[in-house]
C-alpha cells in the first residue's frame, strides 16, 4: 500500500507537471494582440553618421469620440554605448509611417508641452530607408524642411515628452490598430527614424544624425517557459514531500 501511495504521489506529480507544462506552452505560443509596443532608434538599425545617438518611441492607440488617437511617448536614450559612443545629443526630430489607407491630418497633431511643433507629410531623410518617404514628421521650430535648418531646442539625454495624433481612414477599435501597426514595424513594411543635432561624441563636437529604429524585442518567452516550468516542479516535489 505504501509503495502504490508513492507511485500515485508520483504519477499525481508527473501529471500536473504535463498539464500545467501545456497550459503555460499554450498560452506562450498562441498569439495575442499586442499592448503598447516601443520601438528602439539605434545605428544598428541604420544611421547617417553613426555617432551613437539614440531615442525609444512608444506609441499607444486610444479609443476616443472622434477616433482612434495615437499618443506617442519620445524619449533621448543617449548614453555613450553605442556606435562612435555619442554622450550627448538633442533630439530634434521623428518621422515615421502610417498603414496603407490611414492618414494623420495636420490638424489632428497635438504638440502638447513638446518643442515638436514643426509637422510635415511625405518627409524623407537622405541615405535612410533607401531614400524612401516617412508619411509623417514632427520637428522643433527652426527654418528648413524636416532635415535642413537647424534646430536646436528639442531633447537631451534623458529627456523625454508626449505628442498625440488623431488618426483618420482606420477601422476596428484601438486595439486593433495598434495590434496592426505593431506587425507593420515588426515585419519592416512600417518604418520610423529620427533625427538629432548638437551631437558631442570622440572626435564629433557639434555633429548630427539621422537614426532608424526598430521593434523592442519582446522577453524571450522560451527563456520565461523553462524558468516557470523549473520553479514550478520544485514546488510541487516539495508539496509532495511535506505531505508524504
Amino acid at each position: 500500500m505504501k509503495f502504490a501511495s508513492v507511485v500515485s504521489k508520483r504519477a499525481l506529480v508527473g501529471s500536473t507537471l504535463a498539464a500545467a507544462s501545456l497550459a503555460i506552452a499554450s498560452s506562450t505560443f498562441t498569439a495575442a494582440p499586442a499592448q503598447a509596443f516601443s520601438l528602439n532608434i539605434n545605428p544598428k538599425y541604420g544611421s547617417t553618421e553613426n555617432t551613437g545617438a539614440t531615442a525609444l518611441l512608444d506609441f499607444n492607440f486610444v479609443d476616443t469620440v472622434q477616433g482612434v488617437l495615437l499618443q506617442l511617448g519620445i524619449k533621448n536614450t543617449t548614453n555613450g554605448s553605442v556606435g562612435r559612443g555619442a554622450t550627448s545629443a538633442t533630439l530634434v526630430g521623428v518621422a515615421f509611417d502610417l498603414l496603407t489607407g490611414v492618414s494623420a491630418p495636420q490638424y489632428g497633431y497635438n504638440p502638447g508641452s513638446s518643442t515638436f511643433t514643426k509637422y510635415y507629410t511625405n518627409p524623407s531623410i537622405p541615405g535612410l530607408n533607401n531614400n524612401k518617404p516617412f508619411t509623417v514628421g514632427i520637428r522643433s521650430a527652426g527654418s528648413g524642411n524636416f532635415v535642413g535648418g537647424n534646430p536646436t531646442a528639442g531633447l537631451t539625454a534623458n529627456q523625454s515628452t508626449s505628442v498625440s495624433f488623431l488618426l483618420k481612414g482606420v477601422t476596428g477599435t484601438a486595439a486593433q490598430v495598434e495590434q496592426a501597426f505593431f506587425e507593420g514595424f515588426k515585419n519592416g513594411t512600417l518604418k520610423a527614424a529620427a533625427r538629432f543635432q548638437q551631437v558631442e561624441a570622440p572626435g564629433i563636437s557639434g555633429g548630427s544624425d539621422k537614426v532608424m529604429g526598430e521593434v523592442v524585442p519582446e522577453p524571450t518567452t522560451i527563456g520565461g517557459l523553462l524558468l516557470g516550468g523549473s520553479l514550478l516542479a520544485k514546488w510541487l516535489r516539495r508539496k509532495q514531500q511535506q505531505k508524504a
